[in-house]
């Protein structure tokens, strides 16, 4: 049986507009499965947070990335270095060892800050959380 993933450290947003103040400063648009997500679990980290990419295995979630400018791993941090890296892709969670989960159009890509490439992961973010297990 699927267990419902429950999410850890959760910093709520200091602002409520901070996901679509973010979206207009950058011109971009978060799917609403995400957009939902990243406003009731801001900088959380999920319960199950082992995936796979069409490259590798046992990748891990570590945490949403902040949308609270203030917080140390914050989307404002990471969005010009990632980027400046490729400038097709929009970070929104980190995993442990310096790589990003990223939007690549509205499908979801993890990318490799050694290599520079992006491995797919899912076509959607619910389907992300669908994979996810421990």
């Amino acid at each position: 049986m699927m267990t419902e993933i429950t999410w850890k450290y959760v910093k709520p947003l200091l602002k409520a507009s901070a996901v679509e103040d973010f979206e207009k400063e950058h011109n971009i648009s978060f799917p609403p499965d995400l957009k939902e997500c990243i406003k009731t679990n801001n900088g959380g980290r999920p319960s199950r947070n082992v995936f796979d990419t069409a490259n590798s295995t046992d990748r891990v979630f570590k945490s949403l990335l902040s949308f609270n400018e203030s917080d140390a791993e914050s989307v404002y941090k990471f969005f010009s270095i990632i980027r400046s890296q490729s400038n097709d892709l929009t970070p929104f969670a980190s995993d442990p060892f310096g790589n990003y989960l990223c939007l690549k159009g509205n499908k979801i890509v993890l990318f490799l800050h050694e290599t520079g490439q992006s491995e797919y992961v899912s076509d959607t973010f619910s389907s992300l959380l669908a994979k996810l297990h421990d």
